[in-house]
């Protein structure tokens, strides 16, 4: 929905809804960008310059990159990482968090100081300090922020009252009392760092890419330090990695926004945002990702926790169909929705069997893309691009079949009737998706 970028989006994305209705969005790259929109879902339109690196031999003498926000009664805080004596090269640069404070919903910023710092002293090489936090407003009198400490790549937290923003409190062995500044702190996992709060249950959402999960791990506490995992990934991927170009997809900076505030601060309808590198792409290709999610708490034990759509998009020039679970990227963003085929499921479900599906390009064409089972892609021409999810084998309570279907012009689609939606001839089933 934003994108491709080459000197943007390598933070998460945070927002305000403005007096006027409009929300402004903070994107950020060594340099904090804001962009107005009516939506959270029209975030296109183009960016002005808020923070920047500070002077030479300064803390963040490299780059100044808006985290998240909060409201601290008429003021808006911001949390702030900096980096410092970067060779990005040789892979060095130092890590630190300062707060900032804006009068204006974030259009200049006043610099109360760096507040987080980690233990590891100053090295020529590598990757130090404590940054990439996100804060959230705890509603307990608090302001937490959730970081990656670089010397064991563990998440830890600090907090601090909204009403002394420069004094924070790491927790450690079941204590708030260790500064912000070069104090210790306990791991309390591998969790983002990217955070949300879910404010009917004053629960923190934590959000990691984790290809060791399979995918985007949502984990939950009530307590602020103590995370249990959902089951099941938010979404699919088939690895993590940085060494760009590479033959799979980068999902990373995920977090959560309220639709109608832009807060991080969310209710059981929200949006998941994240950046996105499609296949095969570098960063100059970076695009910002938003996703509608809608969030049920329940006391029944449920055979699946996660649907991801299966959206069938028609190409811009109307010649081909995208079938897909994932975001529209190059020539494929001005897509239009066709049809939500069904919902899939992000890992294989215990006891029934399942197919596990890919998404594939056709020759020929960046735009003609269609889901196929393990192997068969390449046997029909086809490119693989990712990993779509999963489909039941056979019809299970609350199915919907899900069928592959070719139009006149022989372009491959998915469609949920057996008429395929009078755009062409069934061809064969697939499999079942859960119903929408």
């Amino acid at each position: 929905m934003r994108g491709p970028f080459p000197d943007e989006l390598d933070a998460p994305f945070s927002a305000l809804r403005l007096g006027s209705g409009l929300f402004r969005g903070f994107t950020s790259n060594g340099s904090t960008y804001a962009i107005e929109a009516p939506t959270l879902l029209d975030m296109k339109g183009p960016r002005r310059e808020v923070l920047s690196a500070g002077a030479p031999g300064s803390v963040n003498d490299c780059g100044r990159w808006l985290t998240s926000l909060a409201r601290a009664e008429e003021t808006l805080v911001g949390l702030v990482h900096q980096e410092q004596d970067c060779n990005y090269n040789q892979g060095r640069t130092r890590k630190t968090m300062a707060v900032a404070t804006s009068a204006d919903d974030g259009l200049t910023w006043t610099d109360l100081g760096t507040v987080i710092s980690g233990r590891d002293g100053h090295v020529t090489s590598g990757i130090t300090g404590e940054g990439d936090c996100t804060m959230v407003d705890g509603l307990d009198g608090f302001l937490y922020a959730y970081c990656l400490r670089n010397s064991d790549w563990q998440t830890i937290v600090a907090r601090a009252d909204p009403t002394d923003l420069t004094q924070w409190w790491k927790y450690l062995d079941g204590q708030w009392t260790e500064p912000g500044l070069g104090g210790n702190a306990t791991a309390i996992g591998f969790l983002g760092p990217g955070a949300a709060l879910l404010r009917d249950q004053q629960w923190v959402a934590t959000f990691a890419t984790d290809p060791w999960f399979g995918g985007l791990r949502l984990s939950l506490s009530a307590d602020k330090v103590k995370f249990h995992d959902l089951d099941e990934p938010l979404l699919t991927i088939d690895a993590s990695d940085w060494d760009r170009p590479n033959d799979t997809d980068l999902i990373a900076y995920g977090t959560a926004l309220d639709p109608h505030t832009g807060s991080n601060d969310v209710g059981s309808d929200f949006i998941l945002s994240y950046i996105y590198i499609p296949p095969g792409l570098d960063f100059e290709s970076r695009y910002l990702v938003h996703h509608p999610v809608s969030l049920e708490m329940t006391d029944r034990v449920t055979e699946v926790q996660v649907g991801m759509a299966l959206t069938r998009w028609t190409s811009a020039d109307q010649q081909s169909h995208i079938t897909t679970t994932g975001p529209l990227w190059g020539d494929r963003i001005d897509g239009a929705r066709a049809e939500l085929v069904a919902y899939m499921m992000t890992r294989a479900p215990d006891g029934e069997a399942s197919i596990k599906l890919s998404e594939c390009r056709g020759p020929g064409s960046t735009t003609n893309v269609m889901i196929f089972d393990k192997g068969s892609c390449k046997a029909e021409g086809f490119a693989w691009e990712r990993t779509s999810g999963w489909l039941y084998a056979k019809e299970q309570d609350g199915t919907v079949p899900v069928y592959r279907c070719s139009s006149a012009e022989g372009a491959l689609f998915a469609s949920n009737a057996t008429d395929c939606d009078g755009l062409g001839a069934r061809q064969f089933l697939i499999g079942y998706g859960i119903a929408p």
